[in-house]
């Protein structure tokens, strides 16, 4: 079985960007179960209206010209918004800037990468890299 890399830090840190998507937003950011594969549901008067995916990283925005991420993200993103008609948003949080990107509709390439610091042969696997144009910032 594949390791669970979430721990007490990524999960404050979850907490936090909801609570501030939340704010922003007017909606109330519910966590979704693991098995769900997306983090989180953005619900207004007790309405579903989005879904998102949050990620953080440790550089600034414009460190690479692209944001990379395990391509299921964007498969899983389709099949959400196949059945709902709902958006889904990755959001990241950089340390200058918090961006998002609609992961549906957004322009990426496919390859295959990923890390390989943690000595984990499934973090190498099939990617996407989507442009940085195609984020907003916040």
């Amino acid at each position: 079985m594949r390791p669970i890399y979430e721990n007490r830090t990524t999960m404050l840190d979850e907490q936090d960007f909801a609570k501030h998507l939340g704010m922003l937003t007017k909606c109330n950011l519910v966590k979704c179960p693991r098995n769900f594969r997306i983090d989180f549901a953005a619900v207004r008067n007790s309405k579903v209206v989005s879904f998102i995916e949050y990620r953080k990283r440790s550089n600034v925005m414009d460190y690479y010209p692209t944001f990379m991420t395990a391509a299921n993200k964007k498969i899983y993103a389709q099949a959400i918004h196949r059945s709902s008609s709902l958006p889904v948003y990755m959001f990241v949080q950089w340390t200058n800037h918090l961006g998002y990107v609609d992961l549906v509709s957004c322009k990426a390439k496919w390859s295959v990468g990923g890390r390989k610091d943690r000595n984990d042969p499934a973090d190498f696997e099939p990617v996407i890299q989507i442009p940085l144009s195609e984020f907003k910032t916040l």
